[in-house]
């Protein structure tokens, strides 16, 4: 988490990022977001917790700032998904991400 500048908001369930998803458009993300993976998105809104639960996605990161109600952050807790929030814009997650997952999978 400190390597991408994350605060944790809840605690999910156990899983092995596979991927990162970066969108603020849920009916992309639903049509096309992996099981496991990590989604970025300014999106705070309790829908997203019901995507991401739909979709099988292990975490939302909420960039840019932005941070979610408290209602979001119960049904997370519900749906046992991560809910973290940073202050760098999607881009930059999203590239931190992939530099991480791409080290990985190269060691």
């Amino acid at each position: 988490m400190e390597l991408l500048n994350l605060k944790i908001l809840n605690k999910g369930r156990s899983f092995k990022v596979k991927t990162g998803f970066t969108c603020d458009l849920l009916s992309v993300v639903m049509a096309n977001a992996s099981k496991d993976s990590v989604w970025i998105t300014v999106q705070r809104h309790l829908n997203t917790v019901a995507v991401a639960t739909l979709r099988g996605i292990g975490a939302i990161v909420i960039s840019h700032g932005f941070v979610p109600d408290e209602e979001v952050i119960d049904r997370a807790k519900k749906e046992r998904i991560w809910i973290l929030t940073t202050e760098e814009p999607s881009f930059e997650v999203s590239g931190k991400l992939y530099r991480l997952l791409r080290n990985e999978t190269n060691s």
